[in-house]
């Protein structure tokens, strides 16, 4: 088999460390009482930031030698990433697909998945892409099955690999778009083990 998996929204909390570095970075708390459900992709301008304010908080991230690093796993995915390794083992191919940016940002992506998976996963293969040409990785690599989070991603895999089986991970940012579910994507998952549950039945 050969995996592709996005990394934020599917297996890292980003928004966690995201939201907090907003209201640093700005001094400023627009958002609801947290935690909170994200509405949609662009959420700080939704609770009033200008566009110039995120952008002055992403280059903070990118500068930064660790935020990637320090993102938290969404409750199970150490133990599926577990799993993971024990396929990758096998002979299984698996790219860790993302368009994250910043310093020394494939190395901090890899020590994320070697101590998320409790080094099951000894030499993750991390590509850093640009998030619209997530579709023509996807054909480059003939990809099986991929997973993202984020809607646009999973129709461009989906148009781009028409052999690949594309799966939404649920989050409350995407679920307005249930009314694709049958065409591009295969299906919207809850968790990124359910993910893995469909990916072995089908094997």
């Amino acid at each position: 088999m050969i995996i592709g998996i996005d990394v934020d929204g599917v297996l890292a909390d980003f928004n966690d460390r995201f939201i907090r570095r907003v209201i640093s970075v700005t001094g400023k708390h627009l958002f609801p009482s947290l935690p909170f459900d994200i509405p949609c992709w662009d959420y700080p301008q939704y609770y009033g930031y200008t566009k110039a304010e995120v952008e002055t908080v992403l280059a903070d991230i990118h500068n930064d030698h660790s935020f990637w690093y320090a993102l938290r796993p969404y409750e199970g995915v150490t133990e599926a990433l577990q799993t993971l390794g024990g396929w990758h083992f096998r002979g299984d191919d698996i790219y860790f697909i993302t368009s994250r940016q910043g310093v020394r940002v494939k190395q901090q992506t890899e020590e994320w998945l070697k101590g998320a998976s409790w080094t099951a996963l000894r030499a993750p293969t991390v590509l850093i892409v640009e998030s619209h040409s997530k579709g023509e990785v996807a054909r480059a690599l003939n990809l099986d099955y991929f997973i993202d989070d984020k809607w646009e991603n999973c129709c461009d895999v989906g148009m781009e690999s028409s052999s690949t089986k594309v799966y939404l991970q649920d989050r409350p940012w995407n679920r307005n778009r249930d009314i694709i579910i049958g065409g591009f994507v295969k299906a919207r998952v809850n968790s990124f083990a359910e993910f893995l549950e469909e990916v072995h039945s089908a094997h």
